[in-house]
C-alpha cells in the first residue's frame, strides 16, 4: 500500500466531517493530518488531554494543574490569547462539535479512557471548518469489538484517587458501551481539590444495508473545583506551592454540570456516500471569582459584572454531507458539499462575590449565537500521482443579547451583531514514490469575535457591534516520507498572516472592551519522526520553530504572548520481551519562554521535563490484568504549566505539578 493510502486510513475519522471518504481516491487532505493513536499515547490518568497531544509539532498545550480552569490549547498560535477554554480551535468528539458557534470550546467534559486516536488537521484546509477554525482537534473512540466488563482504579500525586467501571457489549451489527468515572484530588497547592463523576453511554448498530448508526449520551459533574488563581513572578520565584490570598478570602471555586447526546448516521460504501449528525445538550456553570465585582472610582461606587458567575447554556446543532464520486476528462473526482447548523443560548447572571456567598445581582442577559454554514470541497486526481484540491465554506453568524439588568450606573447593554464570511483553500500533493511526496497549500479563514468579547464597547452602550473578523491567510508545504510500514517522518513550513486581530481594549470594574487593532505574522516549521526497530523499540520525535510576532502599530516586532518560539519532544518505548508483557517508556520535553503580555516585558521562563513510565499487559484465559506507573517532572523542575495573557493584575503565572507519581490497575473480565 502507498504511503499516501496508508496515511488516509488514518486520517480518515478527521476528514469524514468535510468529505466522506471512499476507496477509489486517497484523499490530498490527508496530508495535512498529524495522527497519534492508542499506542503512542503514554500511560496515565486520562485526566487532562495534554496526556493525548504533547507528541503532536505545532500543538501547544499548557497544563495549568487548576481543574477550575481548562487545559489551555493553541495550535500554530491560534488559541494563545484565549483566558478560558479552547479559543480558534475547533474540537471533536467522533465527528460532534465540543466548540460553540462562536468559536469557544472545551475537552474538560470529555471521559478519554477510550480514545483510540488523536487527529490534528492545521494548514489552510483546517479554514473549511469555519469559524474560529485555526486548526482541528479531533478525538475518536472505536465501536466494542468483544463482550466485557473492566473495573480500573488509580492513584498518585498530588492526592489522586480515580475509579473506572466499564461494560462492553457486541452482537453481530449491533455494540453497546457504558462508563462510569468518579474522580477525585486534592491538589499540589492549598485550595485546588477537585471532584469529578463523568457516566457515558454510546449505542452502535451497523444495517444490512451497511448504514453505520452511533448514538451517544454523556455527562459529567463537577460538584467543586476549587480554584488556588495565578501567581505573581515574584511569588512563583518565592514558593511555586502558594495559594493567591484571594482565593482563601473570596472562596474561588466552579461546579460545572454537561450534558450532551449525538446522533450520527454514515454510509461511506459505494460512489454516492453520505452522513449526518444532530446533537444538543446543556451546561451549567458557577463560578466565584477572586475578586467581589463592585468597584470605587474616586469613591464612588461603580457596579461591576459581579464576582459571581451563574451560566446556563443551551446548546444544538445538525450536520450533513454527500460525496459524489464521477469521471473528469477521464480523471478521478470526488466533490463533497455540506450543510452545518448550530445554535447557543447562554443566561448569564452575576453576582456580588461577598467572601464566597453571592450578594446583589450585577448581571442579567440572554446571549443567543446562530449559524448557518455551508460548504463544498472537489477532488481531482490528473494523474497515479498528482492530487488536487480545492475548497470554500460560507457562514453566516448572527449574535444578539437581551440584558435585563438595566440600572444606574449600569446602561442597557443590548445589541445584536451579524457576520457573513467566506474561507477557501486550496493544494496539492505529489506522490513521488511510494514512499516519497510533496504537499503544497494555500487558504484564507476568519475568526469572529464571542459573545463575551462582544459585551461591552469602550464609550456607549450596547454590543460592540464595531468588531470585525480577524481574517487570516495561510501557506504551507511539505515533505512526507515513510521508508518503511512502522516509520514516518514529516517536514512542514507554514506562514501565517492575520489583520483585525482582537486585543483588550479597556478594563474598568468588571466591565473588559475589545478592539481590532492589529495584524499578526507566524512563520515556522514543524518536524515530526517516529521509527520502529523491530518489536522491541519505538522511537518518536517532534520539533516545533515558530517565529509570532505582531507586524503593525505600536506593537511592531513584538512577541505573541502565549506562544512559545521552539517546542521539542523526544520520546523512547522499549518492549524487552517483544510483547505486551512489559513496556518501559522515557520522554523529554523541552520549551521556550513564553511572554505573558504584549509589551513583552514579562516571560515564563524556558523548561525542561523528563518523564518516565512503565505498563503491562497480561492474559489469563479470558480474565485481563493491566497495570500502568508514570513518573512526571522527576528532576523537580520549578516550572510555570501555563500563562494567563495580558492579566491587568500581573498574576499571570500558573505553576505545574512538582514531581508527581500516578499508578493504576485494570480488570477486564471477557466473555
Amino acid at each position: 500500500m502507498s504511503s499516501a493510502l496508508v496515511l488516509s486510513a488514518q486520517a480518515q475519522e478527521v476528514l469524514e466531517t468535510l468529505v466522506v471518504s471512499g476507496e477509489r481516491l486517497a484523499p490530498a487532505l490527508s496530508s495535512h493530518v498529524m495522527l497519534n493513536r492508542a499506542a503512542d499515547f503514554p500511560p496515565g490518568a486520562r485526566l487532562d488531554p495534554a496526556e493525548l497531544l504533547q507528541t503532536l509539532p505545532g500543538v501547544q498545550v499548557d497544563s495549568r494543574s487548576n481543574y477550575a480552569q481548562d487545559t489551555r490549547i493553541s495550535l500554530r498560535g491560534f488559541g494563545a490569547r484565549s483566558a478560558f477554554g479552547v479559543r480558534g480551535i475547533d474540537l471533536q468528539v467522533d465527528g460532534i462539535p465540543m466548540s460553540t458557534p462562536d468559536g469557544q470550546g472545551q475537552l474538560a467534559s470529555v471521559m478519554l479512557d477510550n480514545i483510540d486516536s488523536v487527529q490534528v488537521l492545521r494548514g489552510p484546509i483546517a479554514a473549511l471548518y469555519g469559524n474560529g477554525a485555526g486548526g482541528v482537534i479531533a478525538l475518536q473512540t472505536t465501536a466494542p469489538q468483544t463482550k466485557s466488563v473492566s473495573v480500573g482504579v488509580m492513584g498518585g500525586d498530588p492526592g489522586l484517587q480515580r475509579q473506572t467501571l466499564q461494560g462492553d457489549w457486541r452482537q453481530g451489527a449491533v455494540a453497546a458501551r457504558v462508563q462510569l468515572v468518579n474522580m477525585t484530588v486534592d491538589g499540589e497547592r492549598p485550595h485546588a481539590s477537585a471532584e469529578r463523576q463523568q457516566g457515558a453511554a454510546q449505542f452502535y448498530y451497523t444495517t444490512r444495508h451497511q448504514l453505520e448508526v452511533s448514538v451517544k449520551h454523556e455527562r459529567s459533574d463537577d460538584p467543586l473545583l476549587q480554584d488556588p488563581l495565578s501567581l505573581r513572578p515574584d511569588e512563583w520565584r518565592a514558593n511555586p506551592r502558594q495559594t493567591n490570598q484571594a482565593a482563601e478570602d473570596f472562596n474561588t471555586r466552579k461546579s460545572v454540570a454537561h450534558e450532551q447526546t449525538s446522533i450520527s448516521v454514515r454510509d461511506n460504501h459505494g460512489a454516492t456516500r453520505w452522513q449526518t449528525a444532530l446533537w444538543q445538550g446543556e451546561r451549567a456553570i458557577t463560578q466565584y471569582l477572586g475578586f467581589s465585582g463592585d468597584s470605587f472610582v474616586n469613591g464612588v461606587r461603580i457596579p461591576g459584572n459581579g464576582g459571581v458567575v451563574d451560566l446556563m447554556r443551551d446548546f444544538a446543532g445538525a450536520s450533513a454531507t454527500l460525496t459524489r464520486e464521477f469521471n473528469v476528462l477521464a480523471m478521478p473526482a470526488d466533490i463533497s458539499v455540506g450543510i452545518e447548523l448550530a445554535q447557543t443560548e447562554d443566561r448569564r447572571r452575576g453576582f456580588v462575590n461577598n467572601g464566597g456567598t453571592a450578594g446583589d445581582m450585577r448581571r442579567n442577559e440572554l446571549g443567543k449565537v446562530e449559524s448557518r454554514d455551508s460548504y463544498a470541497l472537489l477532488q481531482l486526481a490528473p494523474t497515479t500521482g498528482l492530487s488536487l484540491y480545492t475548497g470554500v465554506r460560507q457562514s453566516q453568524l448572527d449574535m444578539t443579547v437581551d440584558d435585563y439588568f438595566v440600572v444606574a450606573g449600569n446602561p442597557d447593554d443590548s445589541g445584536a451583531r451579524g457576520y457573513r464570511e467566506n474561507a477557501y483553500a486550496f493544494g496539492a500533493n505529489y506522490q513521488l514514490s511510494d514512499q516519497w511526496e510533496l504537499f503544497a497549500s494555500r487558504g484564507r479563514g476568519y475568526e469572529t469575535p464571542t459573545l463575551t468579547e462582544m459585551a461591552y464597547r469602550r464609550e456607549g452602550d450596547g454590543l460592540n457591534i464595531a468588531l470585525a473578523a480577524a481574517l487570516n491567510r495561510q501557506q504551507e508545504w511539505g515533505i512526507y516520507y515513510r521508508p518503511m510500514v512502522d516509520a514516518e517522518w514529516v517536514l512542514t513550513q507554514f506562514t501565517i498572516d492575520s489583520e483585525n486581530e482582537l486585543v483588550v481594549d479597556q478594563s474598568i470594574g468588571g466591565r473588559t472592551s475589545y478592539r481590532n487593532a492589529v495584524a499578526t505574522a507566524r512563520d515556522g516549521v514543524e518536524v515530526l519522526g517516529r521509527y520502529s526497530l523491530g518489536d522491541q523499540w519505538r522511537l518518536h520525535a517532534s520539533a516545533q520553530f515558530i517565529e509570532a510576532v505582531y507586524s503593525t502599530g505600536g506593537l511592531d516586532g513584538k512577541q505573541l504572548p502565549g506562544v512559545a518560539r521552539e517546542q521539542y519532544q523526544l520520546g523512547l518505548q522499549w518492549r524487552p520481551f517483544a510483547s505486551d508483557a512489559l513496556m518501559l517508556g522515557a520522554s523529554v520535553q523541552q520549551r521556550a519562554r513564553v511572554f505573558t503580555a504584549d509589551d513583552n516585558t514579562i516571560y515564563a521562563p524556558a523548561y525542561r521535563t523528563l518523564n518516565l513510565s512503565a505498563q503491562g499487559d497480561y492474559l489469563f484465559n479470558q480474565l485481563n490484568l493491566g497495570w500502568w506507573l508514570n513518573v512526571a517532572n522527576l528532576s523537580d523542575e520549578n516550572y510555570v504549566g501555563s500563562v494567563i495573557v495580558n492579566q491587568a493584575n500581573g498574576r499571570a503565572f500558573e505553576p505545574a505539578l512538582g514531581r508527581n507519581l500516578v499508578a493504576g490497575i485494570r480488570l477486564q473480565q471477557i466473555f
